[in-house]
């Protein structure tokens, strides 16, 4: 067996690059044709515009003092769902909520000011026409021209065609430009992203979204305690109108020279009375269960902190021309070699 010297292999590699460089035209057409594509592509690549709303939110305490709950709720007060249970936040529970189809349609059917048709319209609506899908719907799907994108006051006037789109639309914003996550992996600031075609969609579907989950968050983690305030609020309510008849009845009911031979003339007089000072400590107690109620409100309510909002207009998201034309020269260049190598061994 021939053994394989290194002057061999020296050879061999300088024989390869003068063969390289006699057909420098070829590698130089090669090369220009790469750059040329990368130059296309970077004047055709579709411009991505990014919103990104960047927020904190500050989850108050559920944990309630030994005994207080059982002291509230002799009075009426229900705590429970107050009083513990796992954060809404643990896990990725709050980006399943952001990316829930009930908050983003409300979002969609929101409307915003078009300034070059002085009107209003749905958000869907300018969705559907920069991404294409309005044209291609419009020739595939029979009665889409019919179709009005504004939210159903009823269950039984749902349009099922319109479910089905609204879906779709849904899913692809979902996949292709919703993005949402930690803004790193030790902190506790969260952000909302989506990037379209579109800057203003992206910043108003950024914010609306942030805000739509905002507002539902807040109003699940406060439901009990803002029942408790408006139930207290309506006996308050009773109680104050029972005391003021009360009182008028009391003063319609005195006697000003009353005989003392009829003793019983004041015994209305002085049940009227009691009956009012009855509805007076009923009265104290439960403004007092009412601001205690508030009170437990007030703690209950998380706060959502906005950090950064995106302003107009937005930067766009397209690779730079000289990245674009850097990596077409490498891929050229390889190919150039590669080609350079392959055709190599045929002739030597």
């Amino acid at each position: 067996m021939e053994q394989l010297k290194l002057s061999d292999l020296v050879n061999a590699g300088k024989r390869w690059i003068r063969f390289y460089a006699i057909n420098w035209k070829l590698n130089s057409l090669i090369i220009a044709v790469a750059v040329l594509a990368g130059f296309l592509f970077a004047q055709l690549q579709d411009k991505k515009y990014q919103a990104k709303v960047s927020f904190i939110i500050e989850e108050r305490s559920s944990k309630m003092p030994s005994g207080l709950s059982g002291l509230a709720s002799s009075f009426g007060v229900n705590l429970g769902g107050l009083s513990g249970g796992e954060s809404l936040l643990a896990g990725d529970n709050f980006f399943e909520i952001i990316r829930s189809r009930e908050l983003m349609e409300k979002v969609l059917y929101s409307r915003y000011y078009d300034r070059e048709k002085s009107d209003s319209f749905p958000l869907v609506k300018r969705y559907l026409a920069f991404s294409g899908l309005e044209e291609q719907w419009k020739s595939t799907i029979e009665g889409f021209d019919a179709l009005v994108f504004l939210p159903d006051l009823a269950q039984v006037e749902r349009n099922s065609l319109k479910d089905s789109l609204m879906g779709e639309v849904c899913e692809r914003i979902i996949d292709n430009n919703l993005q949402s996550d930690h803004q790193n992996k030790v902190g506790s600031v969260l952000f909302v992203a989506a990037t379209t075609e579109d800057p203003l969609f992206s910043k108003l579907f950024a914010e609306r979204l942030v805000e739509q989950a905002r507002d539902w968050f807040i109003n699940l983690k406060t439901g009990i305690a803002m029942a408790n305030v408006e139930q207290f609020q309506r006996r308050a309510d009773s109680l104050h109108r029972l005391i003021s008849r009360q009182t008028y009845t009391t003063a319609a009911e005195q006697i000003l020279n009353p005989n003392e031979a009829f003793k019983t003339a004041l015994v209305p007089v002085e049940i009227s009375q009691r009956e009012r000072l009855i509805q007076q400590t009923l009265y104290a107690e439960v403004v007092k269960n009412l601001e205690f109620s508030r009170m437990a409100l007030s703690s209950q309510t998380p706060v959502v902190h906005i950090l950064d909002r995106p302003h107009l207009p937005l930067k766009g998201q397209q690779r730079s021309l000289t990245t674009i034309l850097s990596l077409a020269v490498a891929i050229g260049l390889l190919f150039s070699l590669f080609l350079a190598f392959l055709r190599f061994p045929a002739q030597h």
